[in-house]
């Protein structure tokens, strides 16, 4: 059975952006482009499994690494056995990423992606006059992030809402991003 992009939104609960991000972000194999893509059952069961593993607190980056060595049958088996995780360990998203953070060797192997093109140079990190935890604003609970893509490859992602001194702050930073990478001095 094929379903188009608002039926494969319908049967697994999902919003058409989010499939098209999944798409993106290679946890979906792509239907085609256009419109009259067709998205079959494999489709449905990878986006029933992915749910199921989000409601288990796994990281989007986790799924895909455990998703990319199934087929679809493999994919429909651990469906059917009830609070399975795609066949690994049963840790929880805290060990994951701790293991992520602490380079524990009690979590889950991770593995990193290795880069699409030369590596970025390795810059130290400056010394920061705050100390402690960042400060995050009162309405934490309104925040939204907002995604400034800097170049095709590099990104800047900013929770706003922003207090005055930040949006100023930031204001320069994408001002001298420009610069840099418009070629300008370093």
């Amino acid at each position: 059975m094929a379903f188009d992009l608002n039926d494969l939104c319908q049967q697994g609960g999902v919003t058409a952006r989010t499939v098209r991000y999944y798409v993106q972000q290679g946890l979906l194999p792509s239907p085609g482009l256009g419109a009259g893509a067709r998205y079959g059952q494999g489709h449905l069961a990878r986006l029933r499994l992915i749910r199921r593993l989000q409601s288990e607190h796994l990281p989007l980056a986790e799924i895909r690494r455990r998703l990319e060595a199934l087929d679809d049958h493999a994919v429909q088996a651990l469906l059917e056995q009830p609070g399975t995780s795609a066949g690994a360990p049963a840790d929880s998203a805290v060990d994951y990423v701790r293991a992520v953070l602490g380079g524990s060797s009690a979590g889950p192997s991770v593995r990193h992606e290795p880069p699409r093109s030369a590596p970025a140079p390795q810059v130290p990190p400056s010394p920061s006059p705050r100390t402690g935890p960042v400060p995050r604003p009162a309405t934490a609970d309104r925040a939204q992030w907002e995604r400034i893509a800097l170049t095709a490859d590099v990104e800047l992602h900013i929770r706003r809402p922003l207090s005055r001194e930040d949006n100023r702050r930031l204001e320069r930073l994408l001002e001298r991003a420009e610069e840099l990478f418009r070629g300008g001095e370093v």
